[in-house]
C-alpha cells in the first residue's frame, strides 16, 4: 500500500487462556477491580469473529485486481486490526450500557446508585464514576484456540495463562453438575485440559513472556497478594488491594478438594492421565522465553488457518 492507515493505539485488552476450571472467573473479577480495566461476562463471540474476519478477508482478496481488498493490496494484518477496533467499540458500548443498568445515570448524577444485582461489594463493575475503565479482560477459555488471530486483531493485547494441575481440572469438570452445567467423565476432562494447556503453552512460546504471563492456579489461594501484584505489573496497571476482594468469596466451586484423593486412584490407571502429567511437567520446565518463537507462531497460524478452512461463512 502507498498509504498508511491510522490505527487506534489505545486498545489493550487482556485475554485469559488455559483450561476451564483454572480460576478464569475469579481472575477476571480480580483484574476487573482495577480502575482502568472492565470486567465482563465471558464473551463467547470474539473468537468466532476472528474466524469470520479471516474468512471475509479471503473472500475480499480472492480475485486479485478484481477483488475489493486485493485490488489495492490491502494487507491481512491491517484488516484484522480494523476488525479488532470494531470489536473494541462494541465492548465499550456494552460496558456503558451495563453500567447504566447497574448504577442508573451515574455520569449525570456524579455518583453510583446502589444496585440489587451486585449483592457483594467484592464484585464491583466499577468503584467510582471517574474510573477510566478503558481496557477490558476476557476470561473465555475458548479464546485459547484463537490466540494467533487475537494477536493480529489486537497487537497490544496481553495474555494470562491460568495453569492448573490436570487432575484438578478433570475432577472439577466431573463435578460440573453442581454448577448447573453438564459434567464430564474424567477422561473427557483430561482431554479438555490437555488441548487447552498445549495451545496456551504454544502461545507462551509464540508471543514470549512480555505478552504472556503464566498464573499458577495454586498461587491464587496461597500467595494471592503477591501474584496479583505481579499480574498488575505485567499488564501495566497500578496494583490496588481491591483486586483481592473477590478472592474472599468462593465462586463456581465444584468441591475438588473433597474428591481429589479418590480420583487420583482412578486417574493413575489411565494412560490419558500419564500423558497429561508428561505435558504438565514439560510446561513447568519450559516457560515463555524472552523473545517470541517464530516456529511456535507459525504453528499457531497454521492451526488457525486449518480451522477456518473447515468453518466457511458461505
Amino acid at each position: 500500500m502507498l498509504s498508511t492507515p491510522r490505527f487506534e493505539r489505545s486498545i489493550r485488552p487482556i485475554f485469559i487462556i488455559g483450561a476451564p476450571r483454572s480460576g478464569t472467573s475469579i481472575t477476571t473479577w480480580a483484574v476487573g477491580q482495577l480502575p482502568n480495566v472492565q470486567t465482563m461476562p465471558e464473551t463467547s463471540w470474539i473468537a468466532p469473529m476472528s474466524t469470520a474476519a479471516h474468512l471475509a478477508f479471503g473472500y475480499g482478496s480472492s480475485r486479485g485486481r478484481y477483488s475489493h481488498l486485493s485490488n489495492v493490496a490491502y494487507p491481512h494484518r491491517h484488516f484484522m486490526r480494523r476488525m479488532g477496533e470494531a470489536i473494541d467499540a462494541i465492548v465499550q458500548d456494552c460496558f456503558v450500557e451495563r453500567c447504566h443498568r447497574l448504577y442508573g445515570d451515574f455520569e449525570a448524577n456524579g455518583e453510583l446508585r446502589p444496585s440489587t444485582e451486585l449483592e457483594s461489594t467484592a464484585f464491583q463493575v466499577r468503584h467510582s464514576v471517574d474510573e477510566p475503565k478503558q481496557r477490558w479482560i476476557d476470561g473465555t477459555p475458548y479464546n485459547t484456540y484463537f490466540t494467533w488471530a487475537l494477536a493480529q486483531m489486537f497487537p497490544e493485547a496481553v495474555f494470562l495463562h491460568n495453569l492448573r494441575r490436570p487432575e484438578d481440572v478433570a475432577t472439577s469438570l466431573e463435578g460440573f453438575d453442581k454448577l448447573g452445567a453438564d459434567p464430564l467423565a474424567l477422561v473427557d476432562g483430561l482431554n479438555v485440559w490437555s488441548s487447552h494447556t498445549e495451545a496456551a503453552w504454544l502461545t507462551e512460546r509464540a508471543l514470549g513472556k512480555r505478552r504472556v504471563y503464566r498464573l499458577h492456579f495454586d498461587r491464587i489461594g496461597s500467595d494471592s497478594e503477591a501474584v496479583f501484584r505481579e499480574v498488575a505489573e505485567f499488564i501495566g496497571e497500578p496494583y490496588t488491594s481491591d483486586m483481592l476482594a473477590p478472592l474472599r468469596t468462593r465462586i463456581n466451586s465444584s468441591d475438588v478438594d473433597e474428591r481429589r484423593a479418590d480420583n487420583l486412584e482412578r486417574l493413575a490407571k489411565l494412560e490419558e492421565f500419564r500423558r497429561c502429567q508428561r505435558l504438565y511437567d514439560d510446561v513447568l520446565r519450559t516457560p515463555a522465553g524472552d523473545t517470541p518463537d517464530a516456529d511456535a507462531m507459525e504453528t499457531l497460524r497454521t492451526r488457525f488457518v486449518d480451522y477456518t478452512a473447515h468453518h466457511p461463512l458461505l
